[in-house]
Protein backbone atom coordinates (compact mmCIF):
# COMPACT_ATOMS: atom_id res chain seq x y z
CA UNK A 1 0.00 0.00 0.00
CA UNK A 2 1.27 3.54 -0.92
CA UNK A 3 2.37 5.55 2.10
CA UNK A 4 0.65 8.48 0.85
CA UNK A 5 -2.49 6.90 1.97
CA UNK A 6 -1.02 4.51 4.82
CA UNK A 7 -0.48 8.45 6.34
CA UNK A 8 -4.23 9.50 5.45
CA UNK A 9 -5.55 7.02 6.77
CA UNK A 10 -3.82 7.57 10.57
CA UNK A 11 -4.59 11.29 10.64
CA UNK A 12 -8.11 10.66 9.52
CA UNK A 13 -8.24 8.24 12.62
CA UNK A 14 -6.35 11.03 14.52
CA UNK A 15 -8.82 13.68 13.44
CA UNK A 16 -12.52 12.08 14.56
CA UNK A 17 -13.76 13.51 17.50
CA UNK A 18 -16.45 12.18 19.82
CA UNK A 19 -20.09 13.33 19.60
CA UNK A 20 -20.72 15.65 22.21
CA UNK A 21 -23.43 18.36 22.94
CA UNK A 22 -23.38 21.32 25.77
CA UNK A 23 -26.40 19.34 27.40
CA UNK A 24 -24.81 16.20 28.14
CA UNK A 25 -21.65 18.28 29.27
CA UNK A 26 -23.42 19.93 31.49
CA UNK A 27 -25.59 17.06 32.77
CA UNK A 28 -22.19 14.95 33.40
CA UNK A 29 -20.59 17.86 35.00
CA UNK A 30 -23.33 18.27 37.74
CA UNK A 31 -23.88 14.78 38.40
CA UNK A 32 -19.52 14.45 39.58
CA UNK A 33 -19.84 17.31 41.39
CA UNK A 34 -22.73 16.12 43.66
CA UNK A 35 -21.79 12.90 44.08
CA UNK A 36 -18.18 13.46 44.40
CA UNK A 37 -18.72 15.80 47.45
CA UNK A 38 -21.15 12.99 49.19
CA UNK A 39 -18.41 10.76 48.42
CA UNK A 40 -16.28 12.76 49.99
CA UNK A 41 -17.73 13.77 52.94
CA UNK A 42 -19.13 10.10 53.29
CA UNK A 43 -15.19 8.67 52.87
CA UNK A 44 -14.28 11.92 55.40
CA UNK A 45 -16.81 10.87 58.62
CA UNK A 46 -15.98 7.18 57.82
CA UNK A 47 -12.19 7.81 58.60
CA UNK A 48 -12.66 9.79 61.26
CA UNK A 49 -15.09 7.53 62.84
CA UNK A 50 -12.36 4.75 62.55
CA UNK A 51 -9.58 6.99 64.12
CA UNK A 52 -12.45 7.60 67.01
CA UNK A 53 -12.33 3.76 67.58
CA UNK A 54 -8.62 3.07 67.15
CA UNK A 55 -8.34 5.79 69.84
CA UNK A 56 -11.03 4.44 72.17
CA UNK A 57 -9.65 0.63 71.95
CA UNK A 58 -5.85 2.19 72.36
CA UNK A 59 -7.44 3.84 75.55
CA UNK A 60 -9.55 0.74 76.69
CA UNK A 61 -6.09 -1.83 76.27
CA UNK A 62 -3.58 1.08 78.23
CA UNK A 63 -6.70 0.97 81.50
CA UNK A 64 -6.01 -2.77 81.05
CA UNK A 65 -2.28 -2.46 81.04
CA UNK A 66 -2.71 -0.19 84.14
CA UNK A 67 -2.90 -3.32 86.04
CA UNK A 68 -0.09 -5.33 84.68
CA UNK A 69 2.58 -7.46 86.91
CA UNK A 70 5.71 -5.31 85.73
CA UNK A 71 6.66 -1.86 87.14
CA UNK A 72 8.05 -1.01 83.88
CA UNK A 73 4.90 -1.83 82.31
CA UNK A 74 2.56 -0.05 84.18
CA UNK A 75 4.85 3.19 83.73
CA UNK A 76 4.43 2.64 80.52
CA UNK A 77 0.77 2.50 80.43
CA UNK A 78 0.31 5.77 82.15
CA UNK A 79 2.55 7.48 79.84
CA UNK A 80 1.18 6.06 76.97
CA UNK A 81 -2.53 6.91 78.00
CA UNK A 82 -1.16 10.69 79.34
CA UNK A 83 -0.32 10.68 75.83
CA UNK A 84 -3.60 10.01 74.54
CA UNK A 85 -5.48 12.26 76.59
CA UNK A 86 -3.56 15.08 75.64
CA UNK A 87 -4.69 14.79 71.95
CA UNK A 88 -8.21 13.90 72.36
CA UNK A 89 -11.25 14.86 74.94
CA UNK A 90 -12.85 11.31 76.20
CA UNK A 91 -14.51 11.89 79.00
CA UNK A 92 -17.76 9.76 77.74
CA UNK A 93 -15.57 6.96 77.35
CA UNK A 94 -13.67 6.94 80.93
CA UNK A 95 -17.25 7.81 82.77
CA UNK A 96 -17.34 4.00 83.42
CA UNK A 97 -13.63 3.90 84.38
CA UNK A 98 -13.32 6.57 86.96
CA UNK A 99 -13.00 4.72 90.48
CA UNK A 100 -10.66 2.02 88.78
CA UNK A 101 -8.28 4.91 87.37
CA UNK A 102 -8.18 6.56 90.41
CA UNK A 103 -7.62 3.80 92.10
CA UNK A 104 -4.83 3.28 89.79
CA UNK A 105 -2.85 6.13 90.12
CA UNK A 106 -3.62 6.61 93.71
CA UNK A 107 -1.91 3.59 94.21
CA UNK A 108 0.88 3.97 91.67
CA UNK A 109 1.72 7.29 93.69
CA UNK A 110 2.12 5.26 97.11
CA UNK A 111 3.64 1.93 96.11
CA UNK A 112 5.28 2.19 93.12
CA UNK A 113 9.09 2.23 91.92
CA UNK A 114 10.33 5.75 91.03
CA UNK A 115 9.35 5.81 87.10
CA UNK A 116 6.15 4.46 87.86
CA UNK A 117 5.21 7.39 90.76
CA UNK A 118 6.62 10.09 88.34
CA UNK A 119 4.20 9.05 85.31
CA UNK A 120 1.08 8.64 88.14
CA UNK A 121 1.86 12.02 89.59
CA UNK A 122 2.17 13.99 85.83
CA UNK A 123 -1.11 12.04 84.59
CA UNK A 124 -3.09 13.01 88.29
CA UNK A 125 -4.45 16.58 86.93
CA UNK A 126 -4.98 15.52 83.24
CA UNK A 127 -6.70 12.69 84.22
CA UNK A 128 -9.20 14.58 86.54
CA UNK A 129 -10.52 16.82 84.05
CA UNK A 130 -10.92 14.25 81.67
CA UNK A 131 -12.91 12.10 84.05
CA UNK A 132 -15.81 14.86 83.30
CA UNK A 133 -17.64 16.59 86.52
CA UNK A 134 -19.52 14.37 87.95
CA UNK A 135 -16.01 12.27 89.42
CA UNK A 136 -14.03 14.66 90.27
CA UNK A 137 -14.61 15.02 93.96
CA UNK A 138 -14.23 11.01 94.31
CA UNK A 139 -11.04 11.32 92.48
CA UNK A 140 -9.72 14.15 94.44
CA UNK A 141 -10.63 12.81 97.74
CA UNK A 142 -8.63 9.73 96.68
CA UNK A 143 -5.55 10.91 94.76
CA UNK A 144 -4.73 14.16 97.04
CA UNK A 145 -3.48 12.43 100.09
CA UNK A 146 -1.35 10.08 97.82
CA UNK A 147 0.30 13.20 96.06
CA UNK A 148 0.55 15.34 99.65
CA UNK A 149 2.31 11.96 101.21
CA UNK A 150 4.68 11.26 98.40
CA UNK A 151 5.59 15.03 98.20
CA UNK A 152 7.33 14.95 101.48
CA UNK A 153 8.46 11.21 101.37
CA UNK A 154 12.27 11.27 101.55
CA UNK A 155 12.23 7.62 99.85
CA UNK A 156 11.17 8.99 96.63
CA UNK A 157 13.47 10.87 94.38
CA UNK A 158 13.95 14.24 94.21
CA UNK A 159 12.11 14.24 90.12
CA UNK A 160 8.95 12.48 91.96
CA UNK A 161 8.47 15.02 94.75
CA UNK A 162 8.94 17.61 92.74
CA UNK A 163 6.42 16.49 90.30
CA UNK A 164 4.32 15.35 93.02
CA UNK A 165 4.26 19.16 94.25
CA UNK A 166 3.98 20.67 90.69
CA UNK A 167 0.85 18.08 90.39
CA UNK A 168 -1.13 18.66 93.60
CA UNK A 169 -0.71 22.38 93.72
CA UNK A 170 -2.57 22.67 89.98
CA UNK A 171 -4.98 19.92 91.10
CA UNK A 172 -6.42 22.27 94.03
CA UNK A 173 -6.23 24.95 91.81
CA UNK A 174 -8.46 23.43 89.23
CA UNK A 175 -10.95 21.53 91.68
CA UNK A 176 -10.48 22.42 95.28
CA UNK A 177 -12.96 24.45 96.92
CA UNK A 178 -12.95 23.46 100.80
CA UNK A 179 -10.65 26.46 101.38
CA UNK A 180 -9.13 23.75 104.81
CA UNK A 181 -7.99 21.80 102.23
CA UNK A 182 -6.10 23.95 100.93
CA UNK A 183 -4.51 25.98 103.80
CA UNK A 184 -3.40 22.60 104.67
CA UNK A 185 -1.92 21.87 101.74
CA UNK A 186 0.11 25.85 101.84
CA UNK A 187 1.23 24.43 105.20
CA UNK A 188 2.33 21.72 103.86
CA UNK A 189 4.67 23.55 101.00
CA UNK A 190 5.65 26.17 103.76
CA UNK A 191 7.81 23.03 105.40
CA UNK A 192 9.24 21.96 102.07
CA UNK A 193 11.24 25.41 101.24
CA UNK A 194 12.29 26.21 104.52
CA UNK A 195 14.68 24.14 104.09
CA UNK A 196 16.04 27.11 101.49
CA UNK A 197 15.44 29.65 104.75
CA UNK A 198 18.78 31.38 106.39
CA UNK A 199 20.40 29.88 109.27
CA UNK A 200 19.26 31.46 112.72
CA UNK A 201 22.91 33.72 112.13
CA UNK A 202 21.81 34.75 108.93
CA UNK A 203 24.37 32.99 106.91
CA UNK A 204 23.19 31.06 103.49
CA UNK A 205 22.87 27.18 103.32
CA UNK A 206 25.22 25.86 101.07
CA UNK A 207 25.01 22.35 101.90
CA UNK A 208 25.20 19.73 99.30
CA UNK A 209 21.60 18.38 100.01
CA UNK A 210 20.40 22.14 99.65
CA UNK A 211 21.78 22.62 96.44
CA UNK A 212 20.61 19.44 95.27
CA UNK A 213 16.78 20.02 96.83
CA UNK A 214 16.78 23.32 95.11
CA UNK A 215 14.24 22.43 92.56
CA UNK A 216 12.07 20.20 94.90
CA UNK A 217 11.68 23.57 97.05
CA UNK A 218 11.12 25.82 94.42
CA UNK A 219 8.32 23.58 92.72
CA UNK A 220 6.32 23.96 96.46
CA UNK A 221 7.17 27.28 96.57
CA UNK A 222 5.51 28.19 93.26
CA UNK A 223 2.72 25.63 94.67
CA UNK A 224 2.20 27.71 97.64
CA UNK A 225 1.95 31.18 95.69
CA UNK A 226 -0.39 29.49 92.72
CA UNK A 227 -2.77 28.22 96.03
CA UNK A 228 -2.45 31.90 97.42
CA UNK A 229 -4.29 33.19 94.97
CA UNK A 230 -7.60 31.24 95.53
CA UNK A 231 -7.32 32.64 99.31
CA UNK A 232 -9.28 36.27 99.88
CA UNK A 233 -7.38 39.10 100.31
CA UNK A 234 -8.11 39.73 104.00
CA UNK A 235 -7.35 36.38 104.64
CA UNK A 236 -4.38 35.97 102.87
CA UNK A 237 -2.85 39.53 104.70
CA UNK A 238 -3.51 38.21 108.35
CA UNK A 239 -1.90 35.00 107.05
CA UNK A 240 1.12 36.05 106.09
CA UNK A 241 1.36 38.45 109.13
CA UNK A 242 0.01 35.61 112.03
CA UNK A 243 1.86 32.84 110.10
CA UNK A 244 4.50 31.05 108.56
CA UNK A 245 5.79 32.26 106.01
CA UNK A 246 5.59 35.79 106.62
CA UNK A 247 6.86 38.68 103.93
CA UNK A 248 10.06 38.66 105.53
CA UNK A 249 10.63 34.86 105.41
CA UNK A 250 10.23 34.81 102.32
CA UNK A 251 12.22 37.58 100.84
CA UNK A 252 14.99 35.30 102.71
CA UNK A 253 14.75 32.73 99.95
CA UNK A 254 16.58 35.23 97.58
CA UNK A 255 19.58 34.85 99.16
CA UNK A 256 19.16 31.07 98.35
CA UNK A 257 22.32 29.33 96.78
CA UNK A 258 19.72 27.89 94.21
CA UNK A 259 18.94 29.45 91.17
CA UNK A 260 15.54 27.52 90.67
CA UNK A 261 14.57 29.17 94.67
CA UNK A 262 15.20 32.77 93.92
CA UNK A 263 13.65 32.46 90.88
CA UNK A 264 10.43 31.10 92.61
CA UNK A 265 10.87 33.77 95.60
CA UNK A 266 10.95 36.95 92.94
CA UNK A 267 7.52 35.59 91.48
CA UNK A 268 6.28 34.71 94.55
CA UNK A 269 6.80 38.15 96.28
CA UNK A 270 5.19 39.79 93.40
CA UNK A 271 2.30 37.09 93.50
CA UNK A 272 1.95 37.68 97.06
CA UNK A 273 2.14 41.30 97.54
CA UNK A 274 -0.25 42.04 93.79
CA UNK A 275 -2.71 39.93 95.65
CA UNK A 276 -3.25 41.23 98.94
CA UNK A 277 -2.97 44.84 97.77
CA UNK A 278 -4.94 44.54 94.46
CA UNK A 279 -4.20 45.64 91.32
CA UNK A 280 -4.65 49.59 91.79
CA UNK A 281 -1.96 50.86 89.41
CA UNK A 282 -2.27 54.27 90.49
CA UNK A 283 -2.02 53.31 94.26
CA UNK A 284 1.65 53.98 95.82
CA UNK A 285 3.68 51.55 97.60
CA UNK A 286 4.67 52.69 100.86
CA UNK A 287 5.21 49.53 102.95
CA UNK A 288 8.97 48.92 105.16
CA UNK A 289 8.98 45.74 103.69
CA UNK A 290 8.93 46.43 100.49
CA UNK A 291 11.53 49.50 101.16
CA UNK A 292 13.80 46.67 102.36
CA UNK A 293 13.79 44.21 99.93
CA UNK A 294 14.23 46.84 96.71
CA UNK A 295 17.94 46.88 97.18
CA UNK A 296 18.27 43.10 97.03
CA UNK A 297 15.64 43.25 94.46
CA UNK A 298 18.42 45.69 92.26
CA UNK A 299 21.32 44.03 92.89
CA UNK A 300 19.48 40.44 92.00
CA UNK A 301 18.38 42.07 88.76
CA UNK A 302 22.51 43.14 87.87
CA UNK A 303 24.32 40.38 89.04
CA UNK A 304 26.95 39.33 86.83
CA UNK A 305 29.29 37.31 89.00
CA UNK A 306 31.26 35.38 86.80
CA UNK A 307 31.20 31.89 88.74
CA UNK A 308 27.37 31.96 87.88
CA UNK A 309 26.64 29.62 84.61
CA UNK A 310 26.30 32.66 81.71
CA UNK A 311 22.85 30.80 81.03
CA UNK A 312 21.51 30.99 85.15
CA UNK A 313 22.88 35.05 85.07
CA UNK A 314 20.56 35.90 82.19
CA UNK A 315 17.61 34.20 83.13
CA UNK A 316 17.69 35.71 86.24
CA UNK A 317 18.47 39.44 85.09
CA UNK A 318 15.84 39.35 82.97
CA UNK A 319 13.49 37.91 85.94
CA UNK A 320 14.14 40.10 88.38
CA UNK A 321 14.18 43.38 86.31
CA UNK A 322 10.25 42.81 85.84
CA UNK A 323 10.07 41.71 89.66
CA UNK A 324 11.75 45.00 90.52
CA UNK A 325 9.76 47.15 87.82
CA UNK A 326 6.71 45.94 89.40
CA UNK A 327 7.46 46.82 92.94
CA UNK A 328 9.13 50.59 91.73
CA UNK A 329 5.84 51.12 89.07
CA UNK A 330 3.13 48.76 89.70
CA UNK A 331 3.75 47.34 86.63
CA UNK A 332 2.75 43.43 85.33
CA UNK A 333 2.89 41.28 82.86
CA UNK A 334 0.61 40.21 80.65
CA UNK A 335 0.57 37.07 78.48
CA UNK A 336 -2.12 36.31 75.83
CA UNK A 337 -1.97 32.68 74.07
CA UNK A 338 -4.42 31.23 71.40
CA UNK A 339 -5.91 27.72 72.72
CA UNK A 340 -7.84 26.85 69.58
CA UNK A 341 -11.41 27.73 68.61
CA UNK A 342 -10.95 30.97 67.79
CA UNK A 343 -10.45 31.61 72.10
CA UNK A 344 -7.27 33.22 73.70
CA UNK A 345 -6.11 32.90 77.14
CA UNK A 346 -5.33 37.03 78.42
CA UNK A 347 -3.31 36.65 81.65
CA UNK A 348 -2.50 40.23 82.88
CA UNK A 349 -0.86 39.98 86.30
CA UNK A 350 1.26 37.71 88.49
CA UNK A 351 -1.12 35.58 89.57
CA UNK A 352 -2.69 34.80 86.51
CA UNK A 353 0.30 34.62 84.46
CA UNK A 354 2.16 31.72 86.92
CA UNK A 355 -1.54 29.99 86.63
CA UNK A 356 -1.80 29.56 82.93
CA UNK A 357 2.44 28.85 83.26
CA UNK A 358 1.54 25.47 86.00
CA UNK A 359 -1.47 24.73 83.84
CA UNK A 360 0.33 24.76 80.88
CA UNK A 361 3.14 22.33 82.43
CA UNK A 362 0.83 20.26 84.07
CA UNK A 363 -1.67 19.82 80.65
CA UNK A 364 0.73 20.16 77.78
CA UNK A 365 -1.35 20.26 74.21
CA UNK A 366 -4.11 19.14 76.57
CA UNK A 367 -4.49 22.24 76.96
CA UNK A 368 -6.19 23.35 73.77
CA UNK A 369 -7.96 19.76 73.68
CA UNK A 370 -9.90 20.42 76.95
CA UNK A 371 -10.42 23.88 77.02
CA UNK A 372 -13.76 23.87 75.03
CA UNK A 373 -15.28 21.20 77.15
CA UNK A 374 -13.78 21.30 80.81
CA UNK A 375 -15.75 24.25 82.68
CA UNK A 376 -13.10 24.10 85.84
CA UNK A 377 -10.51 24.95 82.86
CA UNK A 378 -11.90 27.42 82.02
CA UNK A 379 -13.01 29.65 84.95
CA UNK A 380 -9.24 29.14 85.49
CA UNK A 381 -8.22 30.68 82.45
CA UNK A 382 -10.78 33.52 83.12
CA UNK A 383 -12.86 32.32 79.67
CA UNK A 384 -16.60 32.37 79.20
CA UNK A 385 -18.94 29.39 79.81
CA UNK A 386 -18.69 27.00 76.92
CA UNK A 387 -22.00 27.26 75.01
CA UNK A 388 -24.22 24.01 75.64
CA UNK A 389 -23.61 21.28 73.15
CA UNK A 390 -26.65 19.19 72.04
CA UNK A 391 -27.31 15.51 73.39
CA UNK A 392 -24.77 13.29 71.32
CA UNK A 393 -26.76 10.79 68.74
CA UNK A 394 -26.39 6.74 70.01
CA UNK A 395 -22.97 5.88 68.43
CA UNK A 396 -23.38 3.48 65.18
CA UNK A 397 -21.76 0.37 65.27
CA UNK A 398 -19.25 -0.58 62.26
CA UNK A 399 -21.77 -2.62 60.62
CA UNK A 400 -24.53 0.29 61.19
CA UNK A 401 -22.83 2.74 59.59
CA UNK A 402 -21.88 -0.03 56.53
CA UNK A 403 -25.34 -0.48 56.22
CA UNK A 404 -25.80 3.40 56.37
CA UNK A 405 -23.27 4.02 53.72
CA UNK A 406 -24.65 1.20 51.13
CA UNK A 407 -28.10 2.78 51.23
CA UNK A 408 -26.78 6.22 50.78
CA UNK A 409 -25.04 4.53 47.92
CA UNK A 410 -27.80 3.03 46.41
CA UNK A 411 -29.94 6.35 46.52
CA UNK A 412 -27.05 8.07 44.47
CA UNK A 413 -26.95 5.40 42.13
CA UNK A 414 -30.48 5.54 41.37
CA UNK A 415 -30.98 9.43 41.43
CA UNK A 416 -28.17 9.25 38.89
CA UNK A 417 -29.82 7.05 36.84
CA UNK A 418 -32.97 9.62 36.59
CA UNK A 419 -30.77 12.61 35.93
CA UNK A 420 -29.62 10.12 32.43
CA UNK A 421 -32.92 9.02 31.77
CA UNK A 422 -34.00 12.39 31.67
CA UNK A 423 -30.87 13.44 29.39
CA UNK A 424 -31.98 10.50 26.96
CA UNK A 425 -35.45 11.93 26.27
CA UNK A 426 -34.28 15.43 26.01
CA UNK A 427 -31.69 13.81 23.12
CA UNK A 428 -34.53 11.90 21.02
CA UNK A 429 -36.66 14.96 21.21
Amino acid sequence: MPKGKRKGKFEHRRTEQPYSSDEDDMTIDNISETSGTSDLKSNHDEAENEIQEKLEEKVLETIDALSARSNAARAAALVSLRGVLQRRYVAGLLANHRATLADHVARAVRRGRDAERRAAAAIAPLLALQIGDEGTEEYIREVRPALAATAVDKSASLDTRTECCSSLAVLCYLLEEDLTEILEVMRMYETIFSGSYLKGDGSVKVSGAVVEEGQWHAAALDGWALLLTLVPAPHADALLRDQPPSFTRLAELLEACSLEVRLAAGGALAIAHEHITGADEEEEVEDEDVEELLPRLEQLARDSHKYRAKRDRKLQRATFRDVLKYFEERWSPTVEVCVGGGESVHASGWGPRAAYAALAAALGAGLRALAPHSHALRAALALPPALTAPPPHAKLTRLQRHLQNNANCKARTVARAKNRDKRSAALAI
